[in-house]
């Protein structure tokens, strides 16, 4: 069996859309049962099992058409040499398109999910999918005219020309000329209406007042109408240039075995001029015209040499977001490539699955010495504190004691710039500090010696509206002041009942001078974090209000600071997510290791590197 398979390519089926119903392997053998067509193309080993030759046209047409009527009750007809469309492909891109039109509605509330399928084929497969399990509306163009025919028959037979319109164009024909074609926009008129219609209740009427509150509500929410008419164009292109280009799949490739299946498809709908490189390339260049009308625009690419190609001729039109992924499905891969001139669209927010199972973490041991208990409970309780601090949204998905599971989203990108904020923090501290130096430094000059010119007018001025000293007579500044000390302590101690020594009035008096005003009595220029209210501080009162004592003083002036340097918080809702990621703190022999997965957003994977520093740092010379 290990012979057997050698050199052939691995399944891909673990890396299909999660969504997508052939993750698992339909019964042949139920198919059989079902369908005597299809019974007809198959085999029985010894044990029972049923077999499939996938090198017979004929069954692939017979497994397509009978998978369609079990799983999605649609009947369709494929003519003969004619393209045979395998499922799982079409689901992976169909699903693909669907996480998309969920992003875009997040931003527009007129996402009404009608698109535009370029060639269609005979099956007419994407459309009528797209209809019956999705309920989109679609527009369809097709230049075959055997293929044409056998689309409109499709649609029919399963009553769905109300949700498809199939339109015949000229092999050149791409995009430009059926967007701005008058019959087309008269049918998407008509499908748009159908929209509504089935979107709002039959019988009701809304009033103007709750028209005009739903138009507030959508102003809250940051959701601008747009006057899009289509919402996504999707296509499948011809993939060779040539005839003798479509025969190098029937080759063998180097250490990769023979190929599985037959290939189906007549030479029209295989080939095309230049390749698909140039039919992407000239639906890029159109899509720079018809921006105002498409929302999102996305193709799939055949040929794994031609991405680099196809992203290179996109750059030159200068998208304002594009999104890459694969389609992966038994042993064939696919890509997909949208893009879109809407700002708002972050299309890099949608990623395969294949995409999140090939990022590579970022990993950090926790060190034992730093955690009083080295379990990972303990060690999660300092990594959400990291977060809190950094003003993310987490969400726990899994907690249990050797392992915790996270989800983070970041609308800001608060952890830029913590070097610059600490050395800032000191700064203000070191500040903090010399002021409180100097004004205790004051006071001891004080000591032993008469006080400031300032401090003995005020005193006299005091002294002469007491009552207890005449103003007739002649008495000595320190006589006087020991007498009014005397005087004013009996009755606070009466009022307060409580002592106050002479040395600590003194130094009130110190605390209560201005901040911009140095001990030589000259002015300084104060600095911005200074520039607080005399109500804020204490400073400025009236005499015979109480003066703030030293701790009151100084934590006023942290809590104002604190109130002016301390950024606004915003909430989730209406900003742009720049970064998500996950967070798995886990424990294996014997070490805990924290392991940090990018999955998307603006800011990258350097913006997730940044977070992984920050949260070094903390280890080495925590500062929270």
């Amino acid at each position: 069996m290990a012979a057997k398979e050698k050199g052939r390519p691995p399944k891909l089926n673990q890396f299909m859309h999660p969504r997508n119903p052939y993750r698992t392997p339909p019964s042949f053998k139920k198919l059989a049962m079902q369908y005597p067509e299809f019974r007809a193309h198959c085999t029985y080993d010894l044990s029972g099992k049923v077999h499939l030759d996938f090198k017979n046209c004929d069954a692939l047409r017979a497994l397509t058409t009978c998978l369609l009527d079990q799983d999605f009750g649609l009947k369709v007809d494929i003519p003969d040499g004619r393209l045979v469309p395998t499922l799982p492909l079409r689901l992976n891109y169909l699903l693909w398109l669907e996480d998309l039109m969920t992003l875009s509605a997040k931003t527009d509330q007129k996402c009404t999910r009608i698109g535009v399928d370029v060639g269609t084929g005979s099956a007419c497969i994407y459309p009528l999918l797209a209809a019956k399990q999705f309920g989109w509306s679609m527009l369809c163009t097709e230049a075959d005219e055997v293929n044409y025919e056998s689309a409109v028959n499709n649609v029919k037979k399963n009553s769905m020309q109300d949700e498809i319109f199939i339109k015949k164009v000229q092999e050149n024909i791409i995009l430009k000329d059926v967007l701005d074609d008058k019959t087309s926009l008269a049918e998407i008129t008509a499908l748009q209406a159908k929209e509504e219609s089935v979107d709002k209740p039959q019988g009701s009427q809304d009033s103007p007042c709750k028209a005009e509150m739903e138009h507030e509500t959508n102003d809250k929410k940051g959701m601008e109408s747009s006057n899009y008419i289509f919402d996504f164009t999707m296509c499948n292109p011809p993939f060779f240039g040539s005839e003798e280009d479509s025969h190098t799949m029937n080759k063998s490739k180097k250490d990769r075995g023979e190929p599985v299946s037959v290939p189906t498809g007549a030479v029209q709908e295989i080939v095309t001029s230049g390749g698909e490189v140039a039919f992407i390339t000239q639906m890029i260049e159109e899509s720079s015209h018809l921006k105002d009308k498409v929302r999102i625009f996305t193709t799939l690419i055949g040929t794994k040499a031609d991405i680099k190609k196809v992203k290179q001729v996109l750059a030159t039109v200068s998208p304002a977001h594009s999104s890459f992924t694969e389609f992966c499905q038994g042993r064939t891969m696919r890509w997909g490539l949208a893009w879109t001139f809407d700002p708002k669209l972050q299309l890099n927010q949608i990623v395969s699955k294949k995409q999140m199972t090939n990022t590579k973490p970022m990993v950090m041991l926790m060190p034992r010495s730093l955690l009083n208990a080295y379990s990972v409970p303990a060690a999660w309780r300092m990594v959400a504190k990291w977060l809190h601090f950094l003003k993310v949204k987490v969400r726990v998905f899994k907690n249990t004691k050797y392992f915790v599971g996270a989800h983070v989203r970041a609308y800001k990108p608060t952890w830029l710039h913590q070097r610059r904020k600490k050395r800032e923090l000191d700064r203000r501290n070191k500040e903090k500090t010399h002021r409180i130096e100097e004004s205790e430094d004051v006071e001891i000059s004080g000591e032993g010696e008469t006080l400031c010119i300032e401090e003995k007018n005020e005193q006299h001025c005091n002294l002469i509206e007491d009552k207890t000293v005449n103003p007739n007579e002649e008495f000595s500044v320190e006589e006087a002041t020991e007498k009014h000390q005397s005087h004013k302590r009996s009755k606070d101690e009466s009022e307060e009942g409580q002592e106050e020594s002479t040395h600590e009035r003194k130094k009130q008096r110190v605390f209560s001078e201005p901040l911009n005003q140095s001990t030589n009595g000259s002015e300084e220029k104060p600095t911005p974090y200074q520039m607080i209210s005399p109500n804020d501080s204490g400073i400025g009162n009236s005499p015979d209000k109480e003066i703030c004592s030293n701790s009151e003083f100084l934590k006023q002036i942290s809590e104002k600071l604190h109130k002016q340097k301390e950024p606004h918080v915003h909430q989730a809702g209406g900003l742009e997510c720049i970064l998500r990621f996950n967070v798995h703190l886990k424990q294996t022999g014997g070490l805990i290791s924290l392991e940090l997965t990018y999955l998307g957003g603006s800011a990258g994977k350097n913006g997730l590197a940044q977070i992984l520093l920050f949260m070094r740092n903390q280890l080495t010379n925590p500062t929270i």
